[in-house]
């Protein structure tokens, strides 16, 4: 960017096309100070200008910047609604990706498969089954094109929301299927209990000659995990690296300290959750105290309680977990301690001191 900028510096004449050049260039460069700067200079603004910035805010993760710029928009168009959806929906803010879609939608401005792919997957995350039908009709009612992305959405999406005849009346219809297209459906399929249909969908993946992938194997685990297949599960933790060279993060890590978890094997699950490269997961941790719950398992849920109030401190359900496992052990003082301690730090925002 230094060598654009000394030219764009010397040029007599700018016009918005230019500006726009370097504000494109800092923004794929992930310089958003710079990128804003040349923003702020510019005397003459076009819809791409700002649009462009809030793409590299959403990119950035720094989404209220994005929709404080979005807000000040004179013009908006497909491109910058879209923008904006789909950085709510890959940011985990789907409540605000559907408010901004209703918005859009009194604007009058119609929706194209990309804009409609992520407000898909804003649906997808929020799990209601009747959202799922209004946005699967709404789909049809205004022809939108069901490409292989649109349907793969809305796989995914009545997958997780518990529409598994839906998911796989989709499934079928997609022409060309491919590794996100199985992983939609199998991932969908684990995450609201139906391991063994899940299970199904994988090994027709691997008849149809598709490897998969990491995500995949998310789901497969998960599977495993909501159908009890627990020796089954541990010989895809093994074959996901020693058949397909797959590199195991901490969602498998959490997959198989979830599925031990479930079947009463606490302590393999520690030794799980505690070989993780980078150290115990939350997910993990919080997966092994509800397996200790279950199992009113004290030792281990005392062990691991720290270390994970550490990572959390604001999880209430932790919390919640661990007073329910004193409580069951008639341990009410340490039960109304740990209800104390839930109190003072998600009241105050603040770890303090050892819950010990």
């Amino acid at each position: 960017m230094r060598r654009a900028r000394k030219v764009f510096d010397g040029m007599g004449e700018r016009n918005v096309i230019t500006w726009n050049a370097m504000v494109v260039g800092y923004v794929n460069a992930g310089e958003l100070g710079m990128a804003r700067a040349v923003f702020d200079e510019m005397t003459e603004r076009n819809v791409v200008s700002w649009s462009v910035l809030v793409m590299g805010y959403c990119k950035g993760c720094l989404l209220d910047d994005a929709r404080e710029l979005f807000d000040r928009m004179p013009n908006k168009n497909l491109v910058s609604w879209s923008v904006m959806i789909t950085g709510y929906s890959q940011s985990g803010r789907a409540e605000e990706a559907m408010g901004l879609f209703w918005e859009m939608e009194r604007t009058g401005v119609a929706l194209d498969p990309a804009t409609m792919t992520g407000v898909i997957s804003a649906a997808a995350q929020l799990g209601r089954a009747e959202l799922a039908n209004w946005i699967g009709c709404y789909v049809d009612r205004n022809g939108i094109e069901r490409n292989e992305r649109v349907l793969t959405a809305l796989v995914d999406m009545h997958a997780k929301c518990g529409n598994v005849e839906q998911a796989l009346h989709l499934f079928d219809e997609i022409p060309y299927r491919d590794v996100f297209s199985y992983a939609a459906l199998l991932n969908g399929l684990a995450s609201n209990g139906h391991g063994e249909k899940a299970l199904e969908i994988f090994y027709r993946m691997r008849a149809d000659g598709i490897k998969p992938d990491h995500i995949t194997f998310v789901g497969v685990l998960s599977a495993c995990s909501h159908a009890g297949l627990v020796d089954m599960g541990l010989e895809f933790w093994e074959s996901m690296v020693r058949d397909y060279e797959i590199e195991r993060g901490p969602d498998h890590y959490a997959c198989v300290v979830d599925m031990l978890s479930r079947a009463g094997r606490l302590e393999e699950a520690f030794e799980m959750a505690w070989s993780m490269p980078k150290g115990p997961h939350p997910g993990a941790l919080g997966a092994l105290l509800a397996g200790c719950k279950t199992y009113r398992n004290l030792e281990i849920a005392e062990r691991i309680a720290g270390k994970l109030f550490e990572l959390e401190p604001g999880n209430t359900g932790n919390y919640i977990l661990l007073s329910s496992i004193y409580a069951s052990k008639d341990r009410w003082e340490d039960a109304a301690r740990v209800r104390r301690v839930m109190k003072e730090r998600c009241s105050q925002k603040s770890p303090g001191s050892s819950w010990f």
